[in-house]
Order: C-alpha cells, then sequence, then structure tokens
C-alpha cells in the first residue's frame, strides 16, 4: 500500500489507490525527474510512468504496470480534531517508518492559498512527503506535505477529498 519513490534527483513516499496501478505523491518529489522507481516493501521495483501532476495542489499522479494492495481515501469531512493519525513514509531515507500523533486541526491554509490541509502533531520530516496519513482504521484522511520549519509538532497533510478531487481530474475519470 505504501510505496518508497525514488528518482534521479531526490526521495520520498507515495501510496496505491484505485484498482491498485495508480500511486498518489506530491509533486516536489518527481518534479524534474527522469527516472520514477516505485520501490514495495517486499522489494518489489517498478518503473512508474507520470500520469499527470498539479502543482498547485503538489499532486502527481503515477502509474505501474502491476497491480499492489491499494488503501481507500476516506471522507476528510468526517475527519475531527483530537482523532488519532498515523504517518507512514520514508523519513530521512528510513524506510516505512511509521509515526502516530492527533489532528490538531482542519481546513489550514496551505503556501499556496489552499485552505485543504489538516494540521497534525505527527512527525513529519523530510521523505515522508507523499505519504499517507491515516485513521485508526487505516483509511487514508490525508497526504504529507509540508511542516513548518524549526518547529516541532506542525505538519500538514492534503485533505483526502481533496486528493480525490485533484487525482480524478488529473486521470480524467472518477476512479477514487
Amino acid at each position: 500500500k505504501v510505496v518508497t519513490i525514488t528518482t534521479d534527483i531526490s526521495a520520498g513516499t507515495g501510496f496505491v489507490v484505485a484498482e491498485g496501478d495508480y500511486i498518489l505523491t506530491n509533486n516536489h518529489v518527481i518534479e524534474g525527474s527522469t527516472v520514477i522507481q516505485v520501490q514495495t516493501y517486499s522489494n518489489e521495483v517498478y518503473t512508474a510512468e507520470v500520469v499527470g501532476t498539479d502543482p498547485l495542489a503538489d499532486l502527481a499522479v503515477l502509474r505501474i504496470s502491476g497491480i499492489l494492495e491499494s488503501f481507500e481515501l476516506a471522507d476528510s469531512d468526517s475527519v475531527s480534531i483530537g482523532q488519532k493519525a498515523i504517518a507512514i513514509g520514508n523519513p530521512l531515507g528510513l524506510s516505512f517508518t511509521v509515526t502516530e500523533g492527533i489532528v490538531s486541526a482542519l481546513d489550514r491554509e496551505g503556501p499556496n492559498g489552499l485552505t485543504a490541509y489538516i494540521q497534525t502533531d505527527v512527525t513529519l520530516n523530510p521523505g515522508n512527503s507523499g505519504g499517507p496519513l491515516v485513521d485508526k482504521d487505516g483509511r487514508v484522511i490525508g497526504m504529507a506535505n509540508f511542516k513548518v520549519g524549526g518547529a516541532e509538532g506542525l505538519g500538514f497533510a492534503l485533505e483526502s477529498n481533496m486528493l480525490r478531487i485533484k487525482a480524478n481530474e488529473i486521470i480524467g475519470s472518477e476512479v477514487l
């Protein structure tokens, strides 16, 4: 479900959605790269193609030739402040690291002007970008996007409802 994204210029995290061949990650993880590799927890490696990107939302949709187990996107309108949140990612290259915390605030405005971010105290570090923020039932409530530099416990994830809208626009159909 969670994958490591490695390019010729950077690394980050992604997660599998839809029928198991689409992967969501941050645009800044893959931007400017010429080769994108996707590695699963069981060390399977796939070459990914870019389906499309939304630079404003910092979203990239990738596709692989295989079929992997996928995540369900939760309805982020049902997320509540104080609920448990879990981030899965590759902080500083430490593959498939899990951190937990709570949802600190909803509908925060990001640097892009979108008021579609979940604020969390879950620890996010470089390499977590593009990874899922999941609820206690294992459904994606957001995608790790950025943190406030120099501060502790101020991470932000693009909410799942905005992810669904933007990814479906990129793909060109309602697959999520």
